[in-house]
């Protein structure tokens, strides 16, 4: 069994439509992944340029087959597959977060 909240595992916590509520990975998942580890812990610091959204991190996660457990915090249960972390970014987060609306509207007038 996974501990979410421990340092024995490499777990991703998303709450509030974001994934820097609490994170934990391991000295062995920092030398196998050492890009994946810099880049979103300069997300999880702020720094948004490897990574500009949540979206981006899993997207990462999953096409890059990095084993991370990601986790809902706010319900206390682990997250099942990527389409269930996507539809949770986004139903969390408002379409100005998401997408950038004025490059869509730039591609729509083509």
């Amino acid at each position: 069994m996974i501990n979410y909240y421990g340092k024995s595992d490499n777990y991703i916590h998303l709450k509030f439509g974001d994934c820097v509520k609490a994170y934990n990975f391991t000295e062995e998942f920092k030398e196998k992944y050492p890009q994946f580890v810099e880049a979103y812990l300069h997300y999880w610091d702020g720094n948004r340029k490897a990574f500009r959204n949540a979206l981006q991190v899993i997207s990462y996660i999953y096409n890059n087959e990095i084993p991370v457990h990601l986790y809902f915090n706010f319900t206390d249960t682990p997250v099942k597959d990527r389409e269930e972390a996507v539809a949770y970014f986004i139903r969390e987060n408002d379409k100005d977060t998401i997408y950038d609306w004025e490059l869509i509207k730039t591609y729509e007038k083509m």
